[in-house]
């Protein structure tokens, strides 16, 4: 009787069974694709930054002042204060009256203070949506100017 050689032994041991690697990449990838989410980001504003630069401002100069509105929303401790072109507005229902009124062409600014909460803005935006203006702008702290702040008299 022989007994088997170590070569013999060490050959197949050293032998990888590639059957069940593919077949648990396969699973892997399956997973990935069954579980990734292709729905569209929520949160996104689908609305051009005005960002200050010539060509826009230049854009914005040429333009008579009744073609845009500016609606600066200022916070105040729970709740938002609105302006209108600078003049103070009661509340959130005299704005959208306001934007009701407004030809469709026009630009709207939702200028917002830094510190006022997402949720103001976003209702901003949306009514100015249902009244049908779409031409609205976000302006960007510090390229124009304009801080969000409550205006000056």
């Amino acid at each position: 009787m022989r007994c088997p050689g170590r070569s013999r032994a060490a050959t197949s041991a050293k032998e990888l069974q590639m059957g069940p690697l593919i077949d648990c990449v396969f699973l892997l990838l399956t997973y990935f694709l069954f579980t990734i989410s292709l729905s569209t980001i929520e949160g996104l504003l689908p609305s051009e930054l005005a960002l200050g630069s010539e060509q826009q401002q230049r854009t914005l100069d040429m333009k008579s002042e009744e073609d845009e509105v500016v609606v600066r929303v200022v916070s105040t401790g729970g709740g938002a204060q609105y302006f209108v072109d600078d003049w103070p507005v009661g509340d959130f229902a005299a704005v959208a009256d306001h934007l009701a009124g407004v030809r469709k062409g026009t630009l709207v600014v939702i200028d917002a203070g830094t510190n006022v909460a997402y949720e103001h803005v976003v209702r901003l935006y949306n009514q100015c949506l249902r009244t049908g203006i779409d031409r609205v702008v976000f302006p960007v702290t510090g390229a124009t100017g304009v801080t969000g702040e409550a205006p000056r008299s």
